[in-house]
């Protein structure tokens, strides 16, 4: 009998994990693929699709009323349709819309008023952008795109753009014909797309393009005019039957010539190969078209056939674009060997040469042995190096990996550098007047040094390098605020600049220290140190000042 009530809980134990098992397990919808493929596996049963409804039908699949439906769908609505799968087609009985798009005709000539409505369902409250755009021209970018940051409520909502349609001729290089509408709405972190096709029609025979006239004729390949290299890259882009084109033609050369060798002229035909790649690459809004330096895109929309305007924009893009370059080549680039000598520098600070005289002497005294000095000086030094390359890779993580505030890091490099100049102006001045720096070091510090340099300990010496780099980095570490400004826009140079810096700074204390430990005399390190501090603050100071002004001049 035990055994049986044993076996039975078991039973009941085992039936009660497969029941959970089977409630929390949820059955698959079918894809319209799965239907299409194997319709006789779902015949009868009911599925749900998700899409959106074009020519009544969800990817493929045939969308009927069921007999309990109430109400009706839309096309180009994104929905989920739930019934009946008989005979290839869904019979829906449930019909949830979340997204649609509608405009007051299918049918649209160039040029010519069009109206959109963005509905969209929402479960709750929430911000939102809903952007409408399509009708793709030759050059794959957009004809229509509008973006709105918008309020949403839950339940329904409505949203109203204004367009007008382009032109079809070849000036606006979209093709006549059927073209899509796409809608997006993000909102709670999601996003929605439906889309709907509209005809574009030509506007009539007004609009037809003339024949090419003028110098267009000869337009077939690229023409560069010759320049330097320094010149800014004008490339003009056109088609042989555009009237547009024709105007805009000798305006812009006109402009191009008047700027002499400081301007590369190209010429590219959108009917050639080559133009039409490049015109899908820059991605252009039509034809006639100007793009300066790969950049600015000038079209025809920007001066809507005024060639006075034409010209006064292009010759203010040039302008500009030769100011900016300029800026470019006046900046200080930043190299390994500066980087490096730029640290080697650093290295020569009293603090780091007080310490090493300390240490050496403590060694000496304490062992006797000047090669006890070199592997405490080599700890000491490789303590100093990870330390500071380690805190810049993570500062400069921080630094690449927020654009949004490098503005606001760079004044605030610039305000420290310029503070940490002027203290150390102000402490050569000091100690002109005291026989102590105001850059203190901890007596705790001081002591812990000793206590490591007698017992000649290797690890607890790389320790002292790395607290001393970080106790003393007002002392040693005021250029680094510039070297990671300048590593920061590095392209992946960051790191080996970090390094070479550091490299610079550890140097002068391995050399100072292979001198002690074969033969010179730690006493005249620190004589010399003291006879020298206030001189080597106040170079180091004007140095830092100096720096701050290049830094806030844009220079560096």
């Amino acid at each position: 009998m035990a055994q049986s009530v044993k076996y039975a809980i078991v039973l009941l134990t085992a039936l009660f994990f497969i029941s959970l098992g089977c409630l929390g397990t949820q059955i698959r919808q079918p894809t319209a693929a799965d239907l299409l493929s194997d319709p006789a596996v779902y015949e009868g049963k009911y599925v749900c699709l998700d899409g959106v409804i074009e020519n009544s039908s969800i990817h493929g699949i045939r969308i009927e009323k069921g007999a309990n439906l109430t109400g009706d769908f839309s096309n180009w609505t994104l929905s989920e349709v739930c019934g009946t799968f008989r005979q290839g087609k869904l019979y829906a009985e449930i019909v949830n819309s979340t997204l649609s798009i509608y405009t007051d005709s299918d049918v649209y000539r160039s040029n010519e008023s069009m109206s959109v409505n963005v509905s969209f369902s929402s479960p709750d409250d929430a911000k939102g952008v809903v952007r409408v755009y399509g009708m793709t021209n030759l050059f794959g970018r957009a004809s229509l795109d509008d973006t709105k940051d918008v309020d949403i409520r839950k339940g329904a909502n409505s949203f109203y753009f204004n367009f007008t349609t382009p032109s079809c001729e070849e000036c606006g290089a979209v093709k006549p014909g059927v073209h899509s509408i796409n809608a997006t709405v993000t909102a709670g972190g999601r996003t929605f797309e439906t889309y709907m096709q509209i005809t574009l029609v030509r506007e009539g025979a007004g609009e037809q393009a003339g024949e090419a006239g003028g110098s267009l004729g000869n337009y077939s390949a690229p023409a560069t005019v010759p320049s330097n290299d320094s010149a800014v890259i004008i490339e003009y882009f056109f088609d042989p039957a555009c009237l547009k084109c024709e105007k805009a033609s000798p305006v812009v050369e006109s402009v191009v010539n008047s700027f002499g060798d400081n301007v590369t002229f190209s010429r590219y035909n959108v009917l050639t190969d080559e133009g039409l790649r490049l015109a899908n690459k820059y991605r252009l809004p039509g034809v006639p078209a100007v793009v300066v330096n790969g950049q600015r895109i000038i079209s025809y929309g920007d001066y809507d056939g005024n060639t006075a305007r034409l010209e006064e924009i292009l010759r203010d893009s040039i302008a500009n674009a030769s100011m900016a370059a300029a800026g470019e080549r006046q900046k200080i680039v930043l190299s390994l060997p500066s980087v490096f000598v730029v640290g080697f520098l650093a290295g020569f600070n009293p603090c780091l040469l007080a310490i090493l005289a300390f240490m050496a002497s403590v060694t000496l005294s304490s062992t006797g042995k000047r090669r006890n000095v070199l592997l405490v000086v080599l700890m000491f030094s490789l303590g100093i190096f990870f330390t500071y390359l380690v805190a810049g890779i993570g500062l400069l993580a921080v630094i690449k990996g927020s654009p949004s505030v490098q503005a606001a890091i760079r004044n605030l490099i610039v305000a420290l550098v310029g503070i940490l100049g002027i203290w150390h102006v102000y402490d050569a001045w000091h100690l002109s007047r005291n026989t102590e720096s105001s850059f203190n070091t901890p007596k705790a510090f001081i002591r812990l040094t000793e206590s490591v340099t007698r017992n000649v300990s290797l690890p607890a010496s790389f320790f002292i390098g790395a607290l001393f780099s970080l106790i003393k980095a007002p002392c040693v570490g005021a250029v680094y605020f510039v070297i990671l400004d300048m590593a920061r826009s590095g392209e992946g140079e960051g790191y080996l600049y970090l390094a070479a810096y550091n490299l610079g700074v550890v140097l002068p204390v391995l050399v100072l220290g292979a001198a002690i430990a074969y033969g010179l005399d730690p006493a005249k390190v620190e004589k010399f140190r003291k006879e020298r501090r206030s001189a080597l603050r106040l170079v180091t100071g004007v140095t830092l000042i100096l720096i701050a002004v290049l830094m806030y001049a844009g220079i560096i």
